[in-house]
């Protein structure tokens, strides 16, 4: 596997442990790249960063075996998707906290940005595995892309249900993708890297820990125009997935169950708080406005969501004539907050990569339509 410099610095800045979104994001900010953050000194890192950190990131290579990764990633015909990659799903890009590295065994397609997730216990009944089935063949059959968590019961149940009918079905792990999780999957797995794509914002390697679920619940959501709530008895993690995807500004479905049965107790708690509920596919189809057959129409527009950084778009300030400002540097400046935006804010708003955003925000401030604040906030002039 050949990743180039960028890729491969990028990966190891996310290796580092205590580098997470918020930290990554503030190191380009003031270096520009994970390259020069990589080459920065310890004492220009001091500036961003506490001093355990910044030791850490000059030594890296005690910390961060990106050689083994790569390794891994090529035994198991991996390959990682960089934020700043055009192959990075977009939809995730708009959450807040997205991750800064997919590893993904098999392909994402353009056409996944028409998904919705299905999600459910484990201890699934008889009815809400034929639901499940059935639920996602049917949105399969319309050019929908079925996303779940490749758990026993009603996940593995949805993946299947997808596959069956021909379509595309996408797992996200809550260990690296080198592990079969659970082990009796194994089949379902190779299934899906055939037909779809097994992901984990998991590096190579990192075997299944219950706290690494709730981050990995986020991810489904996040991939997703809605998620589909499928038998949740209180406490499961499936509510957690509807949770997260209310607070992303994703729909929330749910499958309404037997009256008295612990398993219906989630969807109708959730129905009750305003999920919409399914009976059919055409349910989900008409509330988010979806066509007959996804595959016969172009890719979703992509919205910022309420759990994005919020950046309000504010009236573009007339540039002078004499000024030449590209069309990105007009959108950046159009989303600028007159109290000061962040950069990271920035690229998510426009969705560009965080250098971009840096690069177009100099050059206004060059061009004397931008002014910068302390802590790397810029404002319209």
């Amino acid at each position: 596997m050949t990743l180039n410099e960028n890729q491969r610095d990028w990966l190891v800045l996310t290796l580092i442990p205590g580098v997470g979104t918020t930290l990554f994001i503030r190191l380009l900010a003031r270096f520009g790249t994970p390259t020069s953050v990589l080459h920065a000194s310890e004492g220009e890192l001091r500036e961003v960063v506490g001093p355990k950190l910044a030791n850490r990131i000059r030594h890296y290579g005690d910390v961060a075996d990106v050689d083994g990764q790569i390794r891994a990633m090529e035994q198991y015909d991996a390959h990682p998707i960089i934020m700043d990659d055009p192959a990075y799903p977009p939809r995730l890009a708009e959450v807040y906290d997205p991750p800064l590295v997919l590893f993904v065994r098999g392909e994402l397609h353009e056409a996944d940005q028409y998904s919705i997730a299905i999600v459910g216990t484990r201890k699934a009944g008889a009815y809400g595995l034929r639901m499940a089935e059935r639920l996602a063949g049917d949105l399969a059959a319309r050019g929908i892309t079925v996303v779940s968590g490749m758990a026993t019961g009603v996940d593995a149940a949805a993946h299947r249900g997808a596959l069956d009918a021909g379509g595309r079905s996408l797992a996200v792990l809550g260990c690296g993708v080198d592990i079969v999780y659970p082990s009796e999957n194994a089949d379902l797995m190779h299934r899906l890297i055939q037909h779809g794509a097994v992901l984990s914002a998991f590096p190579m390697g990192v075997k299944p820990s219950k706290g690494h679920f709730p981050f990995r619940n986020r991810i489904i959501s996040g991939l997703c125009l809605g998620t589909l709530v499928i038998e949740a008895p209180p406490g499961s993690g499936a509510l957690i997935t509807a949770r997260a995807a209310a607070e992303q500004g994703r729909e929330v479905f749910a499958l309404p169950g037997q009256v008295g049965n612990r398993n219906s107790r989630g969807p109708h708690a959730l129905i009750r708080e305003g999920a919409k509920l399914v009976e059919t596919v055409d349910d989900i189809l008409v509330e988010l406005e979806l066509p007959a057959d996804a595959r016969q129409a172009p890719p979703p527009k992509t919205e910022q969501t309420a759990s994005a950084p919020e950046v309000a778009r504010q009236p573009v300030p007339p540039a002078p004539p004499k000024l030449n400002v590209s069309e990105v540097e007009k959108d950046v400046l159009s989303m600028l907050s007159p109290e000061g935006s962040f950069v990271d804010e920035i690229a998510l708003a426009c969705r560009i990569s965080v250098s971009e955003a840096l690069s177009s925000l100099t050059m206004l401030e060059l061009k004397g339509l931008v002014k910068q604040f302390s802590g790397k906030r810029f404002a319209p002039r």
